[in-house]
């Protein structure tokens, strides 16, 4: 692909979201996309899952805009770099957006994302307007303790938004507050429920770049799997295989076919929740993230509740 190096238009500005598995990434874009200021301009979305179906690209509010997916893995890790730089080389190319939304999966661990953009097919046509890191009120603590990826998607964000504030007492949030400063005194902090933060908060944001190496690959504790079946689900032996992983079970979502009905199925923090589904997916396709488990006995251990 050559590069007109004469283009003079400005760069195309990125804002990056990332957050924990559940903190409410996709709320917070669905609520970025209805705001006055983003309505009015030409937007781009990319959306990352960690897993292969695109769950959460089926989530996104529809509207005028172009969407990307990308299913293989972590987008600031080296993994995917190739496909992300591909990505955005087409959105410079054939969309040419105002901005660019890029919603990064629940495990990323942020880097320097600014030498993705330095490589010789993007120079100069994209630059990171800010970093928003969702937190979940309710599982932030809990999750950093044992998983890096939480802590470091703070530690790197230029604000802090926190969400679920409805679900934990006053005392929480204030504890949870001083811990957020703690780890990045300089992102300035919002409270929020449902990812609606208002439109003035991101105007607040400045962006300051921090070199750090990109991780080559996603954590070894941490394993994806993806499933699909045209078989009804067992509704008693699926909710009993979630009880029983306890805390190996990090994320579940997706469409699940029981035999009283097809539901939206969610597990964050140990709560497990069902909606109505979207279109677009399967009888039964979920993904399954997981801690100290192997895919395969990860994926056995669902795959036996519609008799496999």
């Amino acid at each position: 692909m050559t590069v007109d190096r004469t283009d003079s238009r400005p760069s195309i500005p990125l804002l990056i979201l990332t957050g924990y598995l559940g903190a409410g990434k996709t709320s917070l874009l669905n609520h970025l996309l209805g705001l006055p200021s983003l309505r009015e301009r030409k937007l781009a979305l990319i959306i990352n899952e960690f897993g292969t179906l695109g769950i959460d690209g089926q989530k996104v509010a529809s509207g005028a805009y172009a969407k990307f997916e990308l299913n293989r893995g972590s987008l600031f890790c080296i993994c995917i770099k190739t496909d992300f730089v591909k990505t955005l080389a087409t959105i410079a190319n054939d969309v040419r957006p105002d901005l660019v939304l890029v919603e990064a999966t629940g495990v990323a661990d942020p880097c320097d994302i600014e030498q993705f953009l330095e490589v010789p097919t993007l120079a100069g046509r994209f630059s990171v307007e800010a970093s928003v890191c969702v937190v979940d009120a309710e599982g932030f603590t809990r999750a950093a303790a044992f998983m890096q990826a939480a802590r470091r998607q703070v530690l790197w964000s230029d604000g802090l938004a926190i969400n679920k504030t409805d679900l934990v007492p006053e005392r929480d949030l204030k504890v949870l507050r001083r811990v957020l400063a703690g780890l990045n005194p300089r992102a300035p902090q919002v409270e929020t429920t449902f990812g609606r933060i208002p439109d003035e908060f991101l105007r607040t944001l400045v962006h300051e770049r921090r070199p750090a190496p990109a991780a080559e690959r996603p954590p070894d504790d941490l394993v994806s799997v993806s499933l699909q079946t045209q078989r009804l689900v067992d509704r008693a032996a699926f909710m009993a295989a979630i009880s029983a992983l306890g805390d190996k079970l990090l994320r579940l979502k997706g469409a699940v076919q029981f035999a009283d009905g097809r539901s939206f199925v969610e597990v964050v923090n140990g709560h497990v929740m069902e909606s109505e589904p979207p279109a677009g997916l399967g009888p039964t396709a979920f993904v399954v993230i997981g801690w100290k488990i192997t895919r395969d006995d990860l994926g056995a251990v669902f795959r036996r509740t519609w008799g496999e």
